[in-house]
């Protein structure tokens, strides 16, 4: 059964939901106040007021200087498996500039991000090379990827 969603983008004022949602979900993720935060709420067709809030996607986009990462992509475990990552990437592709957005991904998440336009790259700026090396770890490899869309 696919959910119907739509984007909201969440200025920081009303970012608790968000917030809840990584604490519960990612636990080690580190949310900012310069970062833009992109939610899937439920599309509810009912009375039922407890879903209005419920956080089902989250993206964030971490300016790093002049260039962009994108951070935190996560569905919520019982809306998995519906296509909500590939309608997110979509949604938010217009923020995403050419060859200035980057990302850090797990090896075999590697072809979802091909799929949008993102590639593996080896010659980046230093401020994302730095940030790269920091949470690359032999244990548990990333691979770099520019945004050529």
């Amino acid at each position: 059964m696919r959910t119907t969603v739509q984007l909201h983008w969440l200025n920081i004022d009303n970012r608790a939901h968000a917030y809840t949602f990584y604490k519960q979900h990612m636990p080690y993720a580190q949310l900012t106040k310069k970062e833009k935060l992109a939610v899937f709420f439920p599309e509810i067709t009912s009375t039922d007021e407890s879903h209005k809030t419920e956080v089902i996607a989250a993206i964030r986009l971490r300016p790093i200087g002049v260039y962009t990462l994108v951070t935190g992509m996560l569905i919520h475990p019982n809306y998995r498996g519906q296509g909500l990552g590939h309608q997110l990437m979509k949604m938010v592709s217009h923020e995403l500039i050419d060859e200035r957005s980057f990302l850090f991904a797990l090896p075999h998440l590697a072809n979802f991000y091909q799929q949008h336009g993102f590639h593996q790259c080896q010659n980046v700026p230093n401020d994302i090379r730095q940030l790269f090396n920091k949470y690359d770890r032999e244990d548990k490899p990333l691979c770099l990827m520019v945004f050529r869309g």
